[in-house]
């Protein structure tokens, strides 16, 4: 049976909503595919990049597939869900993301973005940098970039020297599908405990992915973390390692000393393919950011009220030490919902020690990923308390459709709020500022 996907011209994407697979959708439809999908209710960022270009959305169905050439599935599915057992059965070929990604990738000079943080704005940067410059390049990124409206470019694919920028996950090792000519390793952290047993297994995989990296090429990686440094050493290809004088200040529109690193090896990246240092910098400094990357949501009260992606206590850490940098006389209020149990349960006491700069915490419910099971052993209103006791105040809202009425009953102009995690919390910054802007106008 045909395993490309060039020989295939209708495609169903299941799980479509994913911002990885939206993006996978659009660069699709740019190079002659046909794209449906499916996917749950649920609204997801891309709903308005899907309709936009006119991709049929459906709920999940074994009937849906069965119109398809092929079928891709989302990552976070494999062969029980129902739409993969159908095609399986039906005999239309089935592609996970990265599979289906990487072939069009391994097919161009492909650069791969990875790490623990930071791979999607550096990502996003990088693709950035070389649009400006002019080049033929697509990319898929895992957010919406705002420059674009959409988490993809659409390079021409079939023309010789087409670039491919590509945000490259770790989870479920996905990031060894590729084949990079060209790769950025932006950090090594422990994540992801409910595939990766330990650190051990993780920095491994790393190391793995570095030596994919073809070794005419070249791999930009951080020099100050001793763990990715050790990780990289089964690099064939040529390293640069990013030290203290290659990280530059630029005039970004993002704030926060994390996203002038992730420009600085998005620079770097770039001279390694010709661009020159005033493109870099002119193309850095019309750079908007990412969805859910410090992405201001609006003001109620007079409080200024931001949504990120943060759901890992270094994450934590990063987005309030930028707001209270860039905010010195405001009380950071933080709203925080952890992502998957797992995470949540082998990163408990680095969580309750990660909100330092937050003079109130407020914690909801944990998001429970479709890939796992609640088997026990988290308990919020402990870490709650671990919060209270190194300075910041913190309680506990399980009911997250509670919190913007408890915000709005002592917010003022003297507070700065952020929602933080990987779920759905970003609801509650819209609602808060909905819900103020109504007080004033209905």
């Amino acid at each position: 049976m045909a395993k490309s996907i060039w020989q295939h011209k209708k495609i169903h994407m299941t799980g479509v909503k994913g911002v990885g697979m939206a993006a996978l959708a659009e660069v699709l439809l740019a190079n002659g595919f046909k794209v449906r999908g499916s996917d749950i209710k649920e609204k997801f960022m891309t709903d308005e990049v899907l309709e936009r270009l006119g991709v049929k959305v459906g709920e999940f169905s074994r009937d849906g597939v069965i119109a398809a050439d092929a079928v891709i599935r989302s990552n976070a599915y494999d062969a029980n869900h129902p739409e993969i057992a159908a095609a399986d059965k039906a005999g239309i070929p089935v592609f996970s993301y990265p599979q289906a990604a990487a072939e069009l990738f391994n097919a161009s000079f492909g650069i791969a973005v990875a790490g623990s943080h930071g791979k999607t704005t550096t990502t996003a940067m990088l693709a950035h940098i070389l649009k400006s410059a002019g080049k033929n390049v697509t990319a898929v990124v895992g957010s919406k970039v705002i420059n674009w409206q959409s988490g993809a470019l659409c390079g021409d694919l079939k023309k010789p020297g087409a670039l491919f920028v590509l945000e490259a996950d770790e989870y479920k090792e996905a990031f060894l599908n590729y084949r990079p000519k060209g790769a950025i390793i932006t950090n090594i952290d422990y994540d992801h405990p409910d595939y990766f047993s330990n650190l051990k297994d993780y920095q491994s995989a790393f190391g793995r992915f570095a030596a994919l990296v073809s070794k005419d090429g070249f791999l930009i990686a951080s020099g100050n973390d001793k763990i990715l440094k050790e990780a990289v050493k089964k690099a064939k290809c040529r390293i640069r390692f990013a030290g203290k004088s290659d990280i530059l200040k630029f005039n970004l529109q993002t704030i926060g000393k994390h996203n002038q690193f992730n420009a600085s090896l998005a620079r770097l990246a770039a001279l390694e393919l010709g661009i020159s240092d005033g493109v870099i910098k002119e193309a850095l400094e019309t750079f908007k950011g990412t969805a859910r990357r410090l992405e201001l949501v609006g003001m109620a009260q007079g409080a200024l009220v931001f949504d990120d992606y943060a759901h890992h206590p270094t994450e934590i850490k990063a987005t309030l030490s930028a707001l209270s940098e860039r905010y010195p006389d405001k009380e950071i209020i933080a709203v925080f919902q952890p992502h998957t149990y797992s995470r949540t349960k082998a990163l408990f006491d680095d969580f309750a020690s990660a909100f330092s700069r937050a003079h109130t915490v407020i914690l909801t419910d944990v998001y429970a990923s479709a890939r796992e099971h609640y088997n026990g052993g988290i308990n919020l209103a402990i870490m709650t308390s671990k919060i209270n006791l190194k300075g910041s105040q913190a309680v506990l809202i399980n009911d997250k459709s509670k919190i913007p009425e408890y915000l709005l009953e002592s917010l003022s102009d003297r507070a700065v709020v952020v929602t933080m995690g990987a779920g759905d919390i970003r609801e509650v910054a819209e609602k808060t500022v909905q819900t103020a802007i109504c007080a004033h106008t209905c």
